[in-house]
C-alpha cells in the first residue's frame, strides 16, 4: 500500500497552466506511468499540443473550462473520463471564474513528448 498526499505535492506553473506531479513512474514501479493534478486558471489556455506516444485519461473535477481535441469541443461534466490518444491536438480553455481542475493519468509517458500543435 502506498498513501500519496497531493495537498503536499508543489504546484509546477508553465504557460497556461499549473501541474503538480502526484505519482512518478518510480513511486507506481510501472516505467511509463504518471499521474498529475492540473489547473488552468479564470482566462488561462494551455495551448494546443499533442504527443505522439503517451495516452492522456483525464478525470475532471468541476466543469470550469472547456477542452479541445482535434478542433471539436468536447462537452464535460465534473466526474467525466476524457481519453487522449497519441497525435490528438488538445487544448484546454477556462472560461469561468474559478481555477478549471482535472488530474491526468498518463500512459506510455516520456519527458520529451510534447509538440506544439
Amino acid at each position: 500500500m502506498q498513501h500519496i498526499q497531493g495537498s503536499k505535492a508543489e504546484w509546477t506553473h508553465k504557460p497556461g497552466y499549473s501541474k503538480k506531479v502526484l505519482a512518478t513512474p518510480e513511486v507506481l514501479k510501472a516505467p511509463g506511468l504518471l499521474v498529475q493534478e492540473l489547473s488552468i486558471a479564470p482566462g488561462q489556455v494551455a495551448a494546443s499540443h499533442y504527443h505522439k506516444q503517451q495516452v492522456e485519461i483525464f478525470y475532471f473535477l468541476n466543469t470550469a473550462g472547456e477542452f479541445w481535441v482535434n478542433g471539436e469541443k468536447i462537452p464535460l461534466a465534473a466526474g467525466d473520463i476524457l481519453i487522449v490518444e497519441p497525435n490528438d491536438k488538445h487544448e484546454v480553455r477556462n472560461t469561468s471564474n474559478e481555477p478549471y481542475r482535472y488530474v491526468a493519468f498518463k500512459y506510455n509517458w516520456v519527458d520529451d513528448d510534447y509538440f506544439e500543435g
